[in-house]
């Protein structure tokens, strides 16, 4: 009675529990290659940056917008008996005045500067040729200016925004007419720009989000009912990004460029959609060109008042962004998020593999083959810094497979079970690959791969002696 009570040596069950345990076991160590990977991230950023100090950053223009001090007297309140002599107060401020109609043109070459031992890492730059033009009606001004506010026309300028006047690439100047007026920084404006307390000074006018102003003079033409036409050029070189603004009342604004693997942000959608054939036939000759049309009621700002309004500014851009596509850390990313699956579809063919032979796998080889596939991730991540992505997954995917695959016809002692197990695993790797590069699909493709892969588990373990009784009863006999 004893005998027959007595548990089996060897259950499959039992195996396989412990084969799923170690599999989680075996994923947990993909947390330090996660973090090793947000370390390499920091670097690259920080050469980003580093770059960005000598080309001049992210670089967002905006304008031209025409500015002119006021003087505002508030008349003083009646006395009271804390303030028995009230007296009259002084506020000076920035009158502002968008063009009725705007246009801005960014054309865009790119090039790349490699930072590192060996240039490991690689940061984006272009040179942009801007071109901003906008046209000035003032019938009508000062419209929005407050109560009893003098405006001095005379000290009237024409703002462009920069976000780093340090990428300027070859002087500037605005366009009026025949005339032709030189873009000075801000800082040279110091009696005009300059805050006081007192009554008397000017405040500054605010900068759109990271802006800082360019400014020409404009007292010569800028009068209450004048039209005139301010055309700009501009060559600044930048890293990344670029971006205009929508700087007048009705803007067209156009970003083109000798680099087809963009993103397209900021507050207003792109005219051309990715499946238009204007967005394909640029990217055909390796470029990208695209357009935006932000009408007054998309705007949504005044078209003239205190310059307070220069702040919302920030939120009227559109952005192009220069993608690399080869990027090993976020592919490398993508690839570890399902490690754990890959792992247990490993563990899962050894274990078949084991449960079909005659030969026992002890549990620390399963642990060497979860080893070599964390492994993996290590030389995919090395070798893409140096290579690229796609060359460094064949060189280390290659080597993995050929690993466990070779592991698995030595401890099986079957060189037909070793080329199975090779060939598993290449599919098991390439569909990998195909995960990196179905952004759109991954989840779907990873589910119905996570489902084949159990389905084909049930299905050669159906007749499986799970128990191990049948092997407990031959022992007995």
């Amino acid at each position: 009675m004893t005998d027959q009570l007595r548990l089996p040596t060897r259950s499959v069950g039992l195996k396989f529990l412990l084969v799923c345990i170690l599999a989680v076991l075996m994923a947990l160590p993909a947390f330090a290659i996660f973090g090793l990977i947000y370390d390499r991230t920091s670097r690259a950023d920080a050469v980003v940056a580093e770059v960005g100090q000598r080309y001049g950053g992210e670089q967002t223009f905006t304008g031209p917008i025409l500015a002119a001090p006021f003087r505002q007297v508030i008349p003083a309140p009646p006395a009271t008996p804390d303030n028995p002599r009230p007296q009259a107060t002084v506020r000076n401020g920035w009158y502002v005045v968008f063009a009725k109609t705007g246009k801005g043109d960014a054309q865009i070459d790119t090039d790349v500067k490699a930072r590192g031992s060996g240039g490991l890492f690689k940061v984006r730059t272009y040179t942009a040729d801007v071109d901003l033009n906008g046209s000035f009606e003032l019938a009508g001004e000062p419209s929005a200016a407050p109560e009893g506010a003098t405006i001095d026309w005379t000290k009237a300028v024409i703002l462009v925004g920069v976000t780093d006047p340090r990428g300027a690439a070859a002087p500037a100047s605005v366009q009026v007419g025949d005339q032709s007026i030189p873009l000075e920084p801000g800082s040279a404006y110091g009696d005009v720009f300059s805050y006081h307390a007192a009554p008397g000074g000017y405040s500054t006018p605010p900068s759109a989000g990271p802006s800082q102003w360019l400014v020409a003079q404009a007292g010569a033409f800028a009068r209450p009912d004048a039209t005139f036409d301010v055309r700009t050029k501009l060559r600044f070189t930048g890293v990344e990004t670029v971006s205009l603004v929508a700087f007048a009342r009705d803007t067209d604004l156009r970003i083109r460029g000798d680099w087809k693997d963009v993103g397209y942000f900021g507050g207003f959608p792109p005219k051309f959609g990715e499946d238009s054939d204007e967005v394909r036939a640029a990217e055909a000759k390796g470029a990208f060109d695209q357009q935006w049309t932000v009408p007054f009621i998309a705007r949504n700002l005044a078209e003239s008042g205190d310059a307070a309004t220069l702040s919302s500014l920030s939120s009227l851009n559109v952005q192009v962004k220069l993608i690399d596509p080869a990027n090993p850390y976020q592919s490398v990313t993508r690839a570890l998020k399902y490690a754990l699956m890959f792992l247990g579809v490993v563990f899962l063919a050894y274990f078949l593999m084991e449960s079909t032979s005659d030969r026992r796998v002890h549990p620390a080889q399963y642990i060497l083959v979860g080893l070599a596939q964390l492994i993996f991730y290590l030389l995919l991540l090395a070798i893409a810094e140096r290579v690229g992505f796609d060359l460094a997954f064949l060189i280390a995917a290659g080597a993995t497979v050929t690993l466990i695959g070779a592991y698995a016809g030595g401890v099986f002692g079957s060189a037909r079970r070793g080329f199975i197990a090779f060939f598993a695993f290449a599919v098991l790797y390439a569909l990998i690959y195909l995960l990196m590069r179905l952004e759109d699909y991954a989840l779907l493709a990873g589910s119905v791969a996570a489902f084949v892969t159990i389905a084909a588990v049930m299905w050669f373990t159906r007749n499986l002696d799970w128990y191990g009784l049948s092997r407990a009863g031959e022992e007995r006999r």
